[in-house]
Order: C-alpha cells, then structure tokens, then sequence
C-alpha cells in the first residue's frame, strides 16, 4: 500500500514511506527508538540541529517525526529553521498560524497545527513573530499544550544561525547534531558546543547524512 503524504515528492527524501528498508530509514528508526527509551516513555522533545547549514536537519526531523507517525504515535514536527528549504517554505507556505500565536493563546495548537492526511503526522509551521517567543513561552505556552503529542520533533536548522533554536533547546529533552559526511572538524563540534552552552548534555548523538 502506497502512503499520499504530503510529506512525498518533494525536496525532501522521506525514505521513512518511500523506501523503508533503505539505510536512511533504519538509521532513523535506531535514533527514534534510542531516544525513546532515554526517559518519560515516547513524549520526547527532540531538536535536531545541523553543525554547518544544508547539513540536512529538515530531512532527518522530517523522517524522524514521520517514522514515529507511522508507528501509530501522536507525534509533531515543529519548523524552527530558516532558509529556501525550510519545512515551511516546502510543505506549507500558506500557513496562517503559527508558535507565537499559539503561545499568546490567539489560536488553539490543534487549530495552528496541520495534519497530514496520509499520516496522521501534525506539523506547526514557522510563521508570524517568532522572534517575540522565548524559551520559557516555548515550555509553557507550547510544550504544556501540546502534552498529548510526542515525540514532538523540532527542525532547529544550523546551529548558532538563529535564536529560536537555541530558545528550543533550553527546554527540549534531547538533542541531535546532524553533520555531511567528510565536511566537519574538530572546530564545528567546538563551536556548536559552545553554542549550545550549558544545553551541550542533551546532544544524545550525531546523524552523518552522506547524501
């Protein structure tokens, strides 16, 4: 059987529906599982960050919340990435809502949230003053409603390239560096670590996207 997500033919690869048994979606799976069992059951909150741009935080934050929709979990991607690529720009460039509107408690999480059809997978798009959203608004305002859904997977884009990821990760749970094979040093860990600042104890891990 076939899924129709919206999620497929576009920029992204969704190896999670397309190709499942490639190696791209079991790594994927390894990761969620892994996570899963960190703590708290399924209801992680996962920031998935790239140590350079274009690393492919979209791809994996993507497959991640797709895989996770796929075994019948309640699961959310957030987009708090930036650029042509951004899940936003890809999978809902209309949207009308978005974080800073759910956590001024302008629109309900369900109503700013889209669904994908084909999945059952919600998605908040990147819209409107996200840049008025702190960390504690995220936890409170966000996380707190949004308590039935997990994993919820957050795209955070580059490390250190804006300052709503950051803002993520103070009050996510679990964080993972996504790198291009052979296209990092020894200094993009440092900087990223230095980044993350006292959030650095929640990387759980580094994906390798060799795409």
């Amino acid at each position: 059987g076939e899924i129709r997500s919206v999620f497929q033919a576009k920029t992204h690869l969704v190896d999670v529906l397309d190709k499942p048994n490639a190696g791209f979606a079991k790594a994927v799976r390894t990761v969620r599982s892994a996570l899963a069992e960190q703590a708290s059951g399924g209801h992680r909150r996962i920031l998935v960050l790239g140590l350079r741009p274009h690393a492919g935080t979209s791809t994996l934050a993507l497959n991640l919340a797709l895989d996770a929709a796929q075994a019948g979990l309640p699961a959310m991607l957030v987009d708090a990435g930036l650029g042509d690529e951004a899940l936003t720009r890809v999978y809902a460039p209309e949207a009308q809502f978005g974080l800073h509107d759910v956590v001024t408690g302008k629109v309900g999480l369900v109503r700013a949230a889209l669904q994908d059809e084909g999945t059952g997978l919600f998605f908040l798009p990147r819209v409107g003053r996200t840049d008025l959203v702190g960390s504690e608004e995220i936890g409170r305002g966000f996380f707190e409603k949004a308590r039935r859904f997990g994993p919820i997977v957050i795209d955070g884009g580059a490390v250190g390239t804006d300052g709503l990821a950051l803002r993520f990760a103070e009050v996510a749970d679990d964080i993972v560096l996504v790198l291009r094979e052979g296209a990092v040093g020894e200094g993009d860990l440092a900087s990223a670590t230095a980044a993350l600042g006292e959030q650095a104890g929640k990387v759980r891990g580094f994906v390798v996207n060799e795409v």
